[in-house]
């Protein structure tokens, strides 16, 4: 899963409906579907897209869950958008799909359905209203791979990751505390020290342990650390108006290198990325009306190993045969290569 997510920093400032861990993996995975296929492209979503996570559980119910979180939750809950002129605050409302297509087989032309066993797909259009959010993708966008989102544990955690990702250059972010308890959905009644032990604490580990990533050892946010800014009230120690965090920034300079070398790269090493990240990523795609996950190659011998995948009855992707697909030179490999990277799924 090599999926970077991007949108534009005003979805930050929204309030999820109270969205769990797994609800906002989903809703980055639209994100990222979104991006690729196009805000007037309807994306597709399939049963093995919800276990987006190896942790998480194959069962029906699990399935039926998060189908039903996407038609409840997702479809018909509003999403608060707070919109500001110089004389009015404007609390806005409004839906992120305009509309929402699930898709169930039936065994024969005769027979009914099972909504809990014969799931095939699901079929999303966002709405517009909310299309500039992951479509006008300028200087002002956040960034991030699906995979290290996904990875993280706790609903507070991935909140706090996407909003310190938009000051991933600079290292500093601060937000005013009433508006940051808003946009993590943190009680107001919590006590302070609880705020601290159950969700900044537990955040602040999760962020800055070590992970391994497509074989590289990652972390998300170095040297993570939070301070509360207070003003003098009646009380002791003050009254919090702020929270303010800092870490390491990202190396851009490094990410510039990198991009301008792809760039200037001849067809042929252009063409070797791509093989690279389409095996490291363990990337899927269609050809001869079959589904193959990309496992390794070796362009001195001609070779691109895969496994092809087939759907079992709940319609879930598992491993079904390996297959090398071999050529006899490298105009070949490289025409082949180039073929594979088209029809990605």
């Amino acid at each position: 899963m090599s999926d970077i997510v991007k949108y534009h920093n005003d979805f930050n400032k929204i309030q999820l409906p109270s969205f769990t861990e797994q609800e906002q993996n989903l809703l980055f995975l639209i994100f990222a579907k979104i991006k690729e296929k196009g805000i007037e492209n309807e994306i597709q979503l399939y049963a093995d897209d919800f276990k987006i996570n190896e942790r998480l559980s194959n069962s029906r119910d699990y399935l039926t869950d998060n189908i039903n979180s996407l038609k409840y939750k997702f479809f018909k809950a509003n999403f608060k958008q707070i919109l500001e002129t110089e004389t009015e605050v404007i609390h806005r409302y409004v839906n992120l799909f305009e509309t929402m297509e699930i898709h169930y087989v039936k065994r024969n032309p005769y027979d009914g359905y099972d909504t809990s066993t014969l799931f095939n797909r699901m079929a999303l259009k966002i709405n517009p209203d909310f299309s500039y959010l992951v479509n006008q993708l300028t200087t002002n966008f956040t960034s991030f791979e699906l995979a290290e989102f996904v990875a993280l544990s706790g609903k507070y955690t991935k909140t706090l990751y996407r909003l310190l990702k938009q000051y991933r250059t600079t290292g500093k972010a601060y937000f005013e505390w009433e508006n940051f308890l808003r946009i993590l959905e943190i009680p107001e009644k919590m006590r302070m020290c609880d705020i601290d032990k159950d969700i900044l604490k537990p955040a602040i580990k999760e962020l800055t342990a070590e992970r391994t990533l497509f074989d590289q050892v990652r972390i998300p946010f170095k040297n993570l650390a939070f301070e509360k800014k207070k003003i003098k009230a009646r009380g002791r120690g003050g009254k919090v108006v702020g929270i303010e965090f800092t870490f390491k920034p990202e190396n851009i300079e490094i990410q510039k290198i990198e991009n301008e070398a792809i760039e200037n790269a001849s067809d042929e090493e252009k063409i070797l990325i791509i093989c690279k990240n389409l095996c490291q990523s363990k990337i899927r795609f269609k050809y001869e009306e079959k589904i193959y996950q990309s496992n390794s190659f070796d362009f001195y011998d001609f070779t691109f190993n895969t496994v092809e995948l087939q759907e079992d009855e709940f319609g879930n992707l598992l491993p079904h045969n390996t297959r090398i697909f071999k050529c006899d030179n490298k105009e070949q490999f490289l025409k082949m290569i180039k073929k594979f990277s088209k029809v990605i799924v």
